[in-house]
């Protein structure tokens, strides 16, 4: 693994970039030989954020379809007394 100075990869950071992208390699960025950062490739899914939202939309219709409705005075009395447990 490589590691570059801070003003370095300030200096070089296209340079640095391509590399990563090249070789999927990750670069360690030191300040005063110490470990402050890593510049690595992009590990995110595939998904993308639309295609999570609309699976996760598409959970609470399933949710909200198997859930059964009150219509009758007394399903609504029996709703409200199966919540209260004292």
């Amino acid at each position: 693994m490589k590691t570059v100075g801070t003003f370095e990869a300030k200096t070089h950071l296209s340079q640095l970039l391509a590399e990563v992208e090249e070789t999927g390699e990750e670069i360690i960025i030191q300040r005063r030989g110490k470990n402050i950062a890593v510049l690595g490739p992009c590990r995110h899914a595939e998904e993308s954020h639309r295609e999570k939202m609309d699976r996760i939309i598409e959970g609470f219709r399933r949710i909200r379809a198997s859930q059964t409705v009150p219509t009758t005075k007394e399903e609504i009395r029996e709703f409200i007394d199966e919540g209260r447990k004292y």
